[in-house]
């Protein structure tokens, strides 16, 4: 069984560097770690001992930074996973992402971050989320396939077009 003051001790600093990265302020993210321990010490129980304690609390601060976002302004949210620190240059594809993103729920938006924004392998966003590899794959699919729809409805089959 893990020690809750010895999980703290060892993984806070990377706790909150992810907090940090999400929230982009220093203040949220210190009490984004707290919360994240907290849903972590209640969770104990339900831990499995295959993964890594560092890959269970990565996601449970992924999860939790991404709805602290979502509760705030899905605007600061879509702004997290697109932009660059410093970066404020919105064109007008950009602007379509957003609004795009806007539609998507926190599990997709939870996918998108893992995938594009931190660069992770199938394998890796399956042992992050406790779902199967397949099982991303296909959700990463279907994601992939549902942001192509809105973004370039133009390149879509209409029914018009379909010869009977």
């Amino acid at each position: 069984m893990l020690d809750p003051g010895e999980l703290f001790e060892r993984y806070h600093g990377t706790v909150y560097r992810r907090c940090l990265a999400l929230l982009r302020n220093s203040d949220d993210a210190a009490e984004a770690v707290q919360d994240v321990f907290e849903k972590a010490i209640a969770g104990l129980g339900r831990f499995r001992l295959h993964a890594a304690p560092l890959t269970w609390l990565y996601a449970i601060a992924t999860r939790h930074c991404l709805q602290a976002l979502r509760n705030r302004s899905v605007h600061e949210l879509k702004a997290v996973l697109l932009v660059e620190p410093g970066t404020f240059v919105i064109d007008e594809a950009r602007g379509d992402l957003l609004r795009t993103l806007e539609q998507l729920t926190l599990e997709e938006l939870e996918l998108v971050a893992h995938a594009y924004r931190d660069g992770l392998t199938q394998d890796e966003i399956a042992e992050v989320t406790r779902q199967s590899r397949k099982t991303v794959g296909k959700k990463l699919k279907a994601l992939g396939e549902k942001l192509r729809l809105q973004l370039r409805p133009e390149e879509t089959p209409h029914l018009s077009s379909v010869t009977v």
